[in-house]
């Protein structure tokens, strides 16, 4: 964080003015390994930041479980797409509307993880990585 000081001043921007949110899972990861990041979180993020997982989110979220529970994907890897928070992170995004930024890319014959990217396009949520993102909303750093 030290290094690039100008992005993480853009982001605090961004989520006091709520270009940007996340799951309250994501805050609960976060949370688990007491870092600069979460020192950086308390400090820089807004309450409204991360939205819990209401109804619609569950829904979108049984939703994209029985799309990996149908996946040619192994035990592990359907085991920690339920218990993590990137299935949260889509499910939100489906429900609300969102895109997801991720630096992940596509790999749909992998079968040890599911892929970010991957579940968006199964259930239709638009995807991207950040650089796309910042260029969509006319950020520059």
């Amino acid at each position: 964080m030290d290094v690039w000081t100008t992005f993480w001043s853009k982001l605090s921007e961004m989520t006091m003015n709520g270009q940007v949110v996340s799951s309250v899972k994501v805050k609960e990861e976060i949370e688990d390994g007491y870092d600069e990041l979460s020192d950086w979180i308390t400090q820089h993020v807004p309450d409204g930041f991360f939205l819990p997982v209401d109804a619609e989110a569950l829904s979108s979220y049984s939703m994209l479980q029985n799309w990996a529970a149908g996946g040619d994907f192994t035990e592990v890897a359907k085991a920690d797409f339920a218990s993590k928070a990137d299935a949260f992170i889509i499910a939100t995004a489906l429900a609300k509307g969102m895109t997801v930024v991720t630096f992940e890319k596509s790999a749909p014959q992998r079968r040890k993880r599911v892929m970010i990217p991957d579940a968006c396009a199964a259930v239709g949520v638009a995807c991207c990585d950040l650089n796309t993102m910042l260029r969509g909303m006319g950020v520059t750093i």
